[in-house]
C-alpha cells in the first residue's frame, strides 16, 4: 500500500486533541502528506487545522467543520464533515505519539513518491527517443526519478540558481529600502559597528568567565530589546538561575536601585526616591513579555521541540520573537561514547539549523539568537596586568563549532587595575572585545581598523559599564585616544558617540 488512511486519521485525532505539540511537526509534515487520489477530506482537514494552529487560534471540532465546509469543497464519498471531525475527536489518543505517527505517514508519502517517480520513468521509457544514447536514457530516467524523491525530508529545500533571483531581489530592495536589516540593539556604538546582534537565522554569542556578567550581559540586551520593539523574548535558562532571581535582576536593573533592597523586600522602607524607582518600572513592563523556561537537565532535542511547540502554539507563525539561551553547556544526558565537546557541536548545530532552516516565514528565517559560553582558564583575569590578558579564540570552550556556527562571537571580560587607570574610570568596568563578526554596521572602520596607541597598534572594543545588573555603552577604544589627545574638546564628544562626562 501507498497510504494508510487509518494512520492519517489517528494523526488528525492527536493533533486535534494535543495542538500544543504541533512544533514539533510543524516543518515535516506538509498536506502532500496525506493521500488524495480517492478522497481530500484528510488533506483538507490538516490544512484547516494547520491554519488555526499558525494563526494561533482557537483549535475547535465545530470551527473546523465549518471552515472546511466553507471552502465549498465536495469530497467523492459524500461525507458528513461534522459527524468525521467529532469522531476524530472523540478518538482514544496519546500526546506522545504524534512524532511516532508523523514518521509513519512520512513514510508512506516516500512509497508513494516512489511508486509514482517509477510509474513516470515507465511511461518515458516507452517513448524514449532511438536516437538517444545509452547514458542519455540513463540520465533521462535519472532526471525523472529524482525529481520527485530528491531531498523529500526538506520539503521545497532544494539547491537553487540564486543567480536566478538575484537582479529581482536587489532591484526590489532598492525599491524599497529599509533603515536596517535586523532589531537595533540598545547600545549605539555596538550596533554603528558590528550592525544588529539579533539578524534572523543568526547566533550571536558572548564567552566570559563565570561570573563576570554574561548573563547580565545578555539579560539586559534581549529585555530592552523587547521593551523598544515589542518583541516577545524566550529565554531559557539551563539550570542555573530560578525565575525569581532573573525578576529581581532584571527590576534592580530597570528602577537602578540595589538588588538587596528588592530580595529582602526592604526598598519600601529605605526612601521615597527608592520606592518611586521601583514602582516606575511597572509601567515600563506593562507591554513586555520575557518569557522563562528552565531546561536544565534536558537534551537538546528536548530543548529544540519545546522551542517550536512554543513558538508555534505561544508566538504564532511570522511572527517575530527573540530566543535568549544562557548558557551553552554539557548536558548530563551524554549519549553512549559521546564526549562533551561533540554533544555541545550537536547542540549548537542544532539550534542553527533550527532557527536558520525550520522556523521560518514566507521561507526566510525569522528568529535570532543570543547567548553565552564560558570561557577556559586562558580568559582568566583576576590578579593579571593587561599584557598578561589573552583576548583571542584559544579562550573558547567546549567546542569549535560555537565559533564556526556563530554570526556575531564577543569576549566579555573585567578590566584589570592597570587599564582602568590607564584609560580612565569614565570609560567603564568591562570590554567587549570582537572575535567574529559575519555582519558588520555602518561604522566598518570601527570594525575593521586597528586603533593607534602609542607606539603600537590595538584592536578596538567597546567599553561597557556594569552597575546594578544595568549595563551602559562608554565609547570604543577611539574615543578613549580622543579623550587623551590634549586637543579633544570634550563638550562635543556627543556628535562623534562620545560619552557625556558631565553626566558620568
Amino acid at each position: 500500500m501507498i497510504f494508510s488512511i487509518e494512520i492519517e486519521q489517528q494523526f488528525i485525532a492527536t493533533l486535534l486533541q494535543h495542538p500544543k505539540n504541533y512544533g514539533l511537526i510543524a516543518n515535516f509534515i506538509t498536506y502532500k502528506d496525506f493521500y488524495s487520489e480517492s478522497s481530500k477530506v484528510n488533506q483538507t482537514i490538516f490544512s484547516v487545522l494547520k491554519s488555526l494552529l499558525e494563526k494561533n487560534e482557537v483549535v475547535d471540532p465545530i470551527v473546523i467543520s465549518e471552515r472546511v465546509k466553507s471552502l465549498g469543497i465536495s469530497f467523492e464519498d459524500n461525507i458528513s464533515i461534522s459527524d468525521y471531525v467529532y469522531s476524530l475527536s472523540m478518538r482514544r489518543t496519546s500526546e506522545n505519539a504524534l512524532v511516532s505517527l508523523a514518521k509513519e505517514l512520512k513514510k508512506y508519502t516516500v512509497r508513494r513518491e516512489i511508486y509514482l517517480s517509477c510509474r513516470d520513468v515507465a511511461k518515458k521509457m516507452k517513448d524514449v527517443s532511438d536516437n538517444l544514447s545509452y547514458s542519455e536514457i540513463i540520465n533521462e530516467a535519472d532526471s525523472i526519478f529524482n525529481d520527485k524523491i530528491n531531498m523529500y525530508e526538506s520539503g521545497d529545500n532544494r539547491p537553487e540558481n540564486i543567480a536566478e533571483e538575484m537582479e529581482m531581489l536587489v532591484e526590489e530592495r532598492g525599491n524599497n529600502p529599509i533603515e536596517e536589516f535586523g532589531l537595533v540593539g540598545p547600545y549605539k556604538k555596538l550596533h554603528d559597528i558590528y550592525g544588529s546582534l539579533l539578524r534572523p537565522g543568526n547566533i550571536s554569542v558572548v564567552v566570559a568567565r563565570s561570573g563576570v556578567g554574561k548573563t547580565a550581559f545578555c539579560m539586559n540586551f534581549a529585555t530592552k530589546i523587547a521593551l523598544t520593539h515589542n518583541v516577545p523574548i524566550l529565554h531559557f535558562d539551563n539550570g542555573e538561575m530560578s525565575k525569581e532571581e532573573l525578576i529581581m535582576r532584571q527590576t534592580a536593573a530597570l528602577a537602578k536601585v540595589p538588588m538587596h533592597l528588592l530580595e529582602t523586600g526592604k526598598w519600601r522602607q529605605h526612601s521615597p526616591e527608592t520606592v518611586h524607582r521601583v514602582r516606575s518600572v511597572w509601567s515600563k513592563i506593562k507591554n513586555l513579555k520575557f518569557y522563562y523556561y528552565n531546561v536544565g537537565g534536558m537534551s537538546t532535542d528536548e530543548m529544540i521541540n519545546t522551542l517550536r511547540r512554543f513558538y508555534y502554539s505561544e508566538i504564532g507563525r511570522g511572527n517575530q520573537m527573540v530566543f535568549s539561551f544562557d548558557y551553552i553547556k554539557p548536558s548530563s544526558k551524554l549519549e553512549r561514547g559521546q564526549s562533551e565537546w561533540q554533544q555541545i557541536g550537536e547542540m549548537v548545530d542544532k539550534f542553527k539549523t533550527c532557527i536558520h532552516k525550520e522556523i521560518l516565514h514566507e521561507n526566510l528565517p525569522i528568529i535570532p539568537m543570543i547567548t553565552s559560553v564560558q570561557s577556559n582558564r586562558q580568559g582568566i583575569t583576576n590578579n593579571r596586568n593587561s599584557e598578561d590578558i589573552v583576548d583571542d579564540e584559544s579562550i573558547v570552550s567546549l567546542s569549535d563549532r560555537i565559533t564556526q556556527y556563530c554570526s556575531h562571537l564577543f569576549i566579555l571580560r573585567k578590566k584589570t587595575t592597570d587599564e582602568i587607570v590607564d584609560e580612565g574610570e569614565a570609560f567603564g568596568t568591562h570590554k567587549l572585545i570582537n572575535l567574529k563578526a559575519r555582519h558588520l554596521g555602518k561604522d566598518i572602520a570601527g570594525a575593521l581598523e586597528p586603533v593607534r596607541v602609542g607606539d603600537q597598534l590595538r584592536r578596538n572594543f567597546i567599553n561597557l559599564e556594569f552597575k546594578n545588573f544595568d549595563i551602559e555603552e562608554r565609547g570604543d577604544l577611539r574615543d578613549i585616544q580622543l579623550f587623551r589627545n590634549a586637543d579633544a574638546n570634550i563638550e562635543s564628544q556627543s556628535e562623534l558617540d562620545i560619552p557625556n562626562f558631565d553626566e558620568i
